[in-house]
């Protein structure tokens, strides 16, 4: 009897859970939502936000799944299904309460959504009153004046409020925006969007926040020629010098655009420096060689590149080549097919990530000669994006327990998060190391509550009396802070205190030499992650300075202009208090692409620096 009563019960239950999860996957937290070019503007609480992030999953990731999924009907599926998405795509069953990220007006807060079967009816009958009008109504080319005023005044409240980086910069922001309103207010017309969005895009990049951007969201670049015209040939950097490409047969290898004057001296009289220095303003804080090397990507693309600057451009233009003694000066028509400079080495970057993603793990490491361990790390992926990624590294590093060295390669790396760099931190942390203050960090937050340290924790970075810190961590943290020193100084009434990144050893250590291999288009996590292991006496950073960047970013909208504004909201420091943003992370060995490995994409940083292990350098 007592067993029937159990299992009766249990079938209830199990009744009752499954009514339950049929409920939800027909709930939605929002009552209505609208789209603005692709943007979901939703309803809640009877008021209308942009919609950022529910939960840890990003407007970005949830709708690039339905696009890929769902194809004409990925805004339906949003709008009416959220909770099959949810499963579907990100294998994540909601609670009915979740945390929703949504701005209004240039401010972003958290809020408590529920998930509920009448919101969902809510937002069917809302898309029923809209489809027999279903015309797309596209937004004006311009705005008023004093709109984009007004928008202004919300782009500096965001800078003063929101912005990490506004507070450290000596980049008076509040004077740039006061003049860029009086020349909106000389013009005594209206304000076309794409180059308000380009004026204060200029204003963000001289705060020197990598992570930042700015978007106008009802952008499209087919709609304008000139936007998408191109040089006809590559544009990269050999040795420090800006030189002009081609691809030769199956792009497999590069050559000089003309082998007799290979440097390009400027472009219609523009000097080739300017180009870099100034009118690739999105670049304009990065690091030397990164500033190079995004600069030279931005120049192939000349159309966009003027355009951004608000100036027209013409269908050619007047190039100077030189072999720094003689020039040779021509008129090159642009085109709008990509002739691009194409590096191998980076495509075997992306064709590795690919590889990644479809769960072929494999050709991620290879025991090269001399017993010399080499594992590539091509992005800085969650575990729980790619399935047996951790158990392959973990083996991976077990394998190589007893090489002569190890070589970990993180170039072109563009980022992600940093499981990957807690794995690699449990090998080469010596037990006398352990714990390790890697990284520290600061939330800007006004002196209101933190209510972003979850997104903290998400960084292994913790305040001091977190109860995921031990006792220990904490003696090691003031150990550290004995002589840790900022390079900078900013109003800590503005900021959280500190967050630590505190690193263990595992229960086996490698005890041989470390070799982390960079360059210039290592970013965000990859920087970190190589910032986090420098000055360890059994590691040595190699290559050329990283674009270091690590910021806990923000979205909002400006009402007005629909513009998108992409803030850092934390200070990130590196162990000799300099901010990886600005900075990177230089190496210790620096060993620069030369010619061949640029031109016919032979690996002269990977093959020098076995050279250097085994001595034959």
């Amino acid at each position: 009897m007592k067993t029937y009563v159990l299992l009766t019960l249990l079938c209830l239950s199990s009744i009752v859970s499954l009514s339950q999860t049929l409920a939800l996957e027909k709930a939605s937290p929002f009552t209505a939502v609208k789209w603005e070019n692709e943007e979901p503007i939703v309803q809640f609480e009877n008021e209308w936000y942009h919609f950022e992030k529910l939960e840890y999953l990003s407007k970005k990731e949830l709708l690039d799944f339905c696009k890929k999924e769902f194809g004409k009907k990925w805004q339906k599926r949003f709008t009416e299904d959220l909770v099959e998405v949810l499963l579907d795509g990100f294998n994540y069953k909601p609670n009915t309460e979740v945390v929703l990220q949504l701005s209004k007006a240039g401010v972003s807060k958290k809020y408590t959504g529920t998930f509920t079967l009448e919101n969902r009816q809510r937002s069917l009958k809302y898309n029923r009153s809209i489809a027999t009008s279903n015309v797309k109504n596209a937004l004006p080319e311009k705005i008023k004046i004093g709109e984009a005023i007004e928008d202004l005044k919300a782009f500096e409240n965001i800078l003063d409020s929101t912005s990490s980086y506004a507070q450290l910069s000596a980049f008076n922001y509040k004077s740039a925006i006061s003049n860029l309103i009086v020349s909106i207010e000389s013009k005594k017309s209206a304000v076309d969007r794409n180059e308000f969005a380009n004026a204060i895009s200029k204003i963000m990049s001289e705060i020197g926040d990598r992570h930042s951007s700015i978007k106008n969201e009802a952008f499209r670049k087919g709609e304008h020629k000139t936007y998408n015209l191109r040089l006809p040939f590559g544009v990269t950097s050999i040795d420090g010098h800006i030189v002009a490409t081609k691809n030769n047969v199956n792009n497999e290898n590069s050559s000089y655009y003309y082998s007799s004057y290979p440097r390009i001296k400027s472009i219609n009289g523009i000097a080739i420096g300017t180009l870099i220095d100034s009118f690739n303003y999105r670049a304009k804080k990065a690091p030397k060689e990164a500033k190079i090397y995004r600069g030279s990507k931005a120049i192939e693309k000349y159309g966009e590149l003027l355009f951004k600057n608000n100036i027209a451009c013409a269908d050619s233009v007047n190039v100077v080549f030189s072999n720094g003694k003689n020039e040779r000066e021509e008129l090159v028509a642009l085109t709008t097919t990509r002739k691009g400079y194409t590096s191998k080495l980076l495509n075997e970057s992306y064709s590795n990530m690919a590889k990644m993603k479809t769960g072929n793990l494999e050709d991620l490491s290879t025991m090269l000669e001399d017993n010399i361990g080499y594992i590539n790390i091509p992005r800085m992926y969650s575990y729980n994006e790619i399935e047996g990624l951790e158990k392959v590294i973990e083996t991976t590093l077990e394998n190589f327990i007893d090489t002569k060295a190890l070589i970990i390669d993180v170039r072109n790396n563009p980022g992600g998060v940093r499981a990957i760099l807690q794995t690699f931190a449990s090998y080469i942390i010596q037990p006398d190391q352990s714990p390790w203050i890697a990284n520290v960090a600061y939330l800007r937050t006004d002196n209101h509550k933190i209510e972003d340290e979850a997104s903290m924790g998400s960084r292994y970075l913790y305040s001091y009396n977190s109860e995921n810190l031990t006792d220990k961590d904490r003696q090691a943290i003031d150990h550290f802070n004995t002589t840790f020193k900022l390079d900078k100084s900013f109003n800590k009434l503005k900021f959280s205190g500190p967050f630590y990144m505190v690193l263990h050893k595992g229960d086996k250590a490698y005890t041989q030499p470390v070799y982390i291999l960079v360059n210039e288009n290592s970013f965000s996590a990859a920087s970190v992650f190589t910032s986090a292991f420098k000055s360890l006496a059994n590691v040595k950073i190699v290559g050329v300075t990283t674009d270091g960047s690590s910021g806990n970013s923000r979205v909002l909208h400006l009402k007005h202009s629909n513009t998108r504004v992409k803030v850092s909201t934390m200070l990130s420091f590196q162990r000799n208090g300099k901010t990886l943003d600005g900075n990177g992370t230089i190496p210790d060995i620096l060993i620069p692409a030369n010619e061949i490995q640029v031109l016919k994409g032979v690996d002269h940083q990977l093959n020098h620096l076995i050279a250097l292990i085994n001595g034959t350098n």
